[in-house]
């Protein structure tokens, strides 16, 4: 009898093994079609909207229609212009790269340090006697334009890697020395 027994609970063992073996296969595989459409989708917008650079980032905040942590895509066209917007939804308008007044990458401490600053104009010497919190070195894009003469300072996050906010910049900088390149090469005519 628990010789019975005990194949039975082998057998159930091994068809809980070979269920959970294939439960992890199908998530794997669910989330590799997944990350092949998300692929195939990013390149046919790259190509209908003639795209430099599309990455996915969090939107900390600082944009009047985004919501703060909200994960959005930032295109940088190859029309000089940039443009950001939620997946599945309409909203979104271009903005001119000679739009841009200011773009640069921070760290959190860096982030901080300003913060620190404006707490020691406020509080003057107690501002000293307060708790820090711990350093933490995330980088963040800090993004300023003109919309419709109205100033707007954006905040992002990458949502995969650092490598997303130095791939914007780099590209911003080339695309803003080009612009002046051709404003220079223009004026000399």
């Amino acid at each position: 009898m628990y010789k019975t027994l005990e194949v039975i609970l082998t057998i159930i063992s091994i068809g809980l093994f070979i269920a959970l073996v294939i439960s992890i296969y199908e998530k794997f595989k669910k989330e590799k079609e997944e990350k092949i459409i998300k692929e195939e989708q990013s390149m046919l917008r790259k190509q209908q909207y003639g795209l430099s650079l599309e990455e996915s980032l969090i939107h900390l905040g600082g944009h009047p229609y985004l919501s703060a942590n909200e994960e959005i895509y930032f295109q940088i066209r190859k029309n000089n212009t940039i443009f950001f917007y939620k997946e599945n939804t309409n909203t979104g308008e271009e903005i001119p790269i000679n739009q841009i007044t200011r773009y640069e990458l921070k760290t959190e401490s860096e982030i901080q340090k300003d913060v620190t600053l404006t707490r020691l104009l406020a509080l003057g010497i107690f501002a000293f006697g307060l708790k820090k919190k711990t350093e933490i070195n995330n980088t963040y894009l800090i993004l300023s334009y003109v919309q419709n003469n109205v100033p707007i300072d954006c905040i992002f996050k990458n949502a995969v890697n650092n490598q997303q906010l130095g791939n914007i910049i780099s590209t911003l900088n080339r695309l803003k020395i080009e612009q002046n390149n051709i404003e220079d090469n223009y004026k000399t005519v």
